[in-house]
């Protein structure tokens, strides 16, 4: 019998979904069941032998959305593997400031949720500027170019590391025993 697993995400300007359909499509290579839902859907995780949740940081902090739906599945989700990726431009700077400052942001979803989660990735965003209104794509050229990323506004930039993607997912397969 395959693992059954359940992806819940939130993603404002597409790179989280991209994400999570990148870990569906790993899992699903492996012999999984996955389904995949986004989390203002609140889709039930009864019935899954565990479930892998991600978000984006906006302006510091993770989406109501997803906040949301982990404190209303709190209880079910104590009780099972959980596994949790948080996207960010943060982390596509590796350096220790900007480590610390990613590993905040998701201690700050842990304590306003009580999730305990198995495992955890932390995966660079991208800069959508073709997705942004024009008052986003001011305040992210100007924090790019703080940044030194680039401020290519009519094209956007993907820092994902593809390969880190990866790994999660089949580490979040082990989860489960599978």
């Amino acid at each position: 019998m395959s693992a059954r697993l359940l992806l819940v995400y939130h993603s404002a300007e597409g790179q989280t979904a991209k994400i999570a359909d990148r870990i569906a499509s790993v899992l699903t290579e492996a012999g999984a069941e996955v389904a995949v839902d986004q989390a203002e859907h609140n889709p039930s995780p009864a019935g899954f032998d565990a479930v892998i949740v991600g978000d984006s940081i906006h302006i510091g902090r993770h989406s109501r959305q997803l906040r949301r739906w982990l404190t209303h599945h709190a209880d079910e989700l104590d009780a099972m593997p959980v596994a949790l990726f948080q996207v960010s431009l943060t982390s596509a700077t590796d350096d220790a400031e900007h480590d610390a400052e990613a590993h905040r942001m998701l201690q700050g979803l842990l304590d306003a949720t009580g999730l305990d989660p198995d495992m955890v990735g932390l995966f660079a965003g991208a800069l959508a500027y073709t997705r942004y209104g024009w008052l986003k794509r001011r305040m992210m050229t100007r924090i790019a170019a703080d940044r030194g990323d680039s401020t290519d506004t009519p094209t956007d930039h993907e820092y994902t590391d593809w390969d880190a993607v990866e790994h999660f997912a089949t580490d979040a397969m082990a989860l489960v025993g599978a």
